[in-house]
């Protein structure tokens, strides 16, 4: 990607899944000596009410895993506005759109998925149109985060997130789910109907959609 556009746009996602692409990326662009000082890294999403520079915020954890390692500047790395979406969710979600729109697009868009389905934080019900917008986080994905964040307790409740519509503008989409966790959702999203239900399986009706999946998250297809 960076080789072939020295100034792509690729959407980030964060979680263990991500951490292992990222190594694999750094190593690459180290081995072929790859220029990435015009790539822009935009973020799916983040949490509303964690303290600036926490660890836990997505910024911190893509900061850590791919812009020191790949040598990025700050600046290459855009992350919703967390502060800005506790205090006017509307401006921050425009502001969010508007920067993709000024970059061109999402050339490569990585993607998780939860157990629930949920792309980014587009929790079931997720409409297809949907744009970036602040959400509330189900209880499921909250149970997931809650070790991180030391207890349900103390566990986020909201976020800031791309919509779906968002997601379905990029060029390319790459969703990877790796480990037996995943199997029954992988199997919903793939071969099951498309519904608000599961939000992934909106995905499907992008023309450049791949999966990579490791044999245990691909067991029940």
């Amino acid at each position: 990607m960076i080789a072939d556009n020295p100034r792509a746009v690729i959407g980030v996602a964060t979680g263990s899944t991500m951490t292992g692409v990222y190594h694999a990326l750094i190593s690459a662009a180290v081995e072929r000596s790859l220029d990435a000082s015009g790539v822009s890294c935009f973020s799916l999403d983040e949490y509303i009410g964690v303290p600036e520079g926490d660890a836990r915020l997505f910024r911190s954890v893509l900061e850590g895993h791919l812009v020191d390692d790949l040598g990025l500047r700050p600046d290459q790395l855009i992350t919703p506005d967390p502060r800005l979406a506790a205090e006017s969710p509307e401006a921050a979600s425009v502001a969010y759109e508007r920067a993709l729109e000024a970059a061109g697009g999402v050339d490569l868009q990585l993607l998780g998925i939860g157990r629930n389905g949920h792309v980014a934080f587009n929790e079931p019900g997720a409409q297809a149109d949907s744009l970036t917008r602040t959400v509330p986080l189900e209880a499921r994905t909250r149970e997931d985060a809650a070790e991180t964040f030391g207890g349900l307790a103390t566990t986020p409740e909201q976020a800031i997130t791309v919509g779906i519509g968002t997601i379905l503008r990029a060029k390319r989409l790459r969703l990877l789910a790796f480990g037996d966790v995943k199997a029954g959702i992988i199997a919903r999203t793939l071969q099951g109907p498309v519904s608000e239900d599961v939000p992934a399986t909106l995905l499907r009706a992008h023309p450049d959609l791949e999966f990579h999946l490791d044999a245990e998250a691909s067991a029940e297809l």
